[in-house]
């Protein structure tokens, strides 16, 4: 992500980690002298999907707050406090993430990361709203959980933002008649209402689409359907005007290996959303990879700013060693998400309810400029800022890749590619 404040990025990162040190430093000079009157152990929780769909930002995910929890003990060091991590699994099954919060709140911890997905945060969210827990997940963007004044912090933008920036690159590839495929959840609903909007607001015709279920495994009837809107088109533009949005998780997988039977699909471009990108369960499939490459499937993902890469790249590599994934910018999110509750737990000598550690949580994230940029947050608790980058299947070496092809920034609405 880059900041809205592009000038001097690293002059920022650089008050921001010193902002962080004197406030390391005071709250360790209020430990009295036997060092053990204030000690305090504060357990920060994960729920990732560990072994279910969408696993490949699970796994990251998990490294990422583990490895934020270490760098946060070493830098809190003398300052009385000691982070541990409780995580759990919830294989992106919005019911085990309800189990997995109230059992969490029972033992008393007050900061969960996670979940992953808007169905699943929209599943937690009464509980949370009766039961206070302060919420900060890293990937959920459907724009009806952008509500102000509950306890749920993300640390990616809403939903709009992205389909914006889809819309964008999709109608200057040429495109002017868009059909979207999508998964029946909150999150992906929101990315496909999303950038349906943003294409007919430049001009383009979306198409009626084709939804599919949560649970779906079988896509026969899904890629039958899309196959007959994708022919109406072809009726009447050139295939080089007619594309496909998917807005889906790893189950996209199986949709480009049914998409690889019909001819038809593969003659236009497809197009991705960030459930997808990045994903090692893509490239993990031949058959699909082959399709994604012939299609071209950028897919949105929030950014980072390529500026700051020596700031973020250590990170990466590190969740990568632990991981065996290399992770996305969702991951790296995690990694800011638990740094900046340190930060909020520091300032707080003797405990804090959930309530002052929202508040405190917002106004550390103001001043926080970590792997994912400025990491401020709007009045509905979302990111205040957000760049995409698009990605896509191509050649390296002697197998694939995801690779960077495209980036928007949102602020200008400028294309790069």
């Amino acid at each position: 992500m880059k900041i809205m404040d592009t000038s001097r990025p690293l002059l920022r990162r650089a008050g921001a980690l010193a902002a962080m040190a004197v406030t390391l430093m005071a709250a360790g000079a209020c430990d009295d002298s036997t060092g053990t009157s204030n000690r305090r152990e504060v357990t920060i929780g994960g729920i990732f999907s560990l072994t279910g769909n969408w696993s490949s930002l699970g796994v990251t995910s998990k490294a990422a707050l583990e490895l934020a929890i270490e760098d946060a003990n070493a830098q809190a060091a003398g300052s009385g406090v000691t982070f541990v991590a409780d995580v759990r699994d919830t294989k992106l099954d919005p019911a085990a993430a309800l189990a997995a919060v109230q059992s969490m709140r029972g033992d008393g911890v007050q900061i969960i990361i996670g979940p992953q997905s808007s169905a699943e945060l929209a599943a937690i969210k009464p509980y949370v709203d009766a039961n206070p827990v302060l919420i900060v997940s890293q990937s959920s963007t459907a724009g009806s959980l952008a509500i102000a004044g509950d306890h749920i912090f993300r640390f990616t933008a809403a939903d709009s933002l992205e389909g914006v920036a889809s819309a964008a690159l999709a109608y200057g590839d040429g495109i002017r008649t868009l059909i979207p495929v999508w998964r029946a959840d909150a999150g992906n609903q929101g990315l496909h209402v999303a950038t349906r909007r943003a294409f007919a607001a430049r001009g383009g015709t979306v198409s009626s689409g084709v939804e599919y279920g949560a649970t779906t495994t079988s896509f026969t009837a899904t890629i039958a359907a899309l196959g007959t809107q994708v022919r109406a088109a072809l009726a009447t533009r050139p295939a080089s005007e007619v594309g496909v949005y998917l807005a889906g998780f790893d189950e996209i997988a199986d949709v480009f290996t049914a998409a690889a039977a019909d001819p038809v699909l593969a003659s236009v471009r497809w197009y991705g959303a960030d459930g997808i990108a990045q994903s090692s369960a893509l490239t993990a499939r031949p058959a699909a990879v082959s399709f994604a490459e012939t299609v071209g499937f950028p897919s949105a993902l929030f950014g980072l700013d390529l500026t700051a890469r020596t700031s973020w790249e250590p990170i990466a590599q590190r969740i990568q060693q632990r991981a065996g994934n290399a992770p996305d910018a969702f991951a790296l999110a995690v990694y800011d998400a638990v740094r900046v509750a340190a930060l909020a737990y520091i300032t707080s000598r003797d405990g804090v309810d959930v309530d002052s550690l929202a508040a405190r949580y917002a106004q550390a994230a103001s001043s926080y400029h970590g792997a994912t940029g400025w990491a401020a947050l709007n009045a509905a608790g979302d990111r205040r800022y957000a760049d995409f980058d698009f990605w896509a299947i191509r050649p390296s070496g002697t197998s694939h890749a995801w690779t960077r092809v495209a980036g928007y920034e949102t602020r200008s609405g400028t294309l790069t590619r």
